[in-house]
């Protein structure tokens, strides 16, 4: 509560990998989160501030998965959407911005550094 209004935190609704994004630059500026206690605020915030589910017309329970551009997503976007860890996601953007961009999922999964395990599991969720 010292640097945002409750509001802002209950209205955010982000994922898991955005939330740890957001806590892991809030603990960068500052704010007093213990190391061991990072995780523990990461889980609760996904938990009651995380997305908002809706329905969709056709009755079935699963949201369309949201693709991302690896090609024009920044590091924040990447680590968000795909669950990256910072570190992973800031490698992809470098990468890209010195080698150029990537035209199919062997090029991403030749980023020096990066788990590729991650990359493989969201797959279809990438575009280039």
């Amino acid at each position: 509560g010292g640097c945002h209004a409750l509001k802002v935190v209950t209205t955010k609704r982000a994922s898991r990998g955005q939330w740890a994004v957001l806590v892991d630059q809030m603990v960068g500026r500052g704010a007093d989160v213990p190391d061991d206690q990072i995780e523990t605020l990461v889980d609760y915030l996904a938990k009651n501030f995380g997305p908002t589910k809706a329905p969709s017309a056709a009755g079935n329970n699963h949201a369309p998965k949201h693709l991302v551009n690896v090609n024009k997503a920044t590091a924040n976007e990447l680590a968000g959407t795909l669950g990256l860890s910072p570190n992973d996601a800031a490698a992809i953007v470098a990468y890209r911005k010195q080698n150029g961009d990537f035209k199919a999922l062997p090029d991403l999964m030749n980023v020096p550094g990066v788990e590729t395990k991650k990359i493989e599991t969201n797959k279809g969720r990438l575009t280039f």
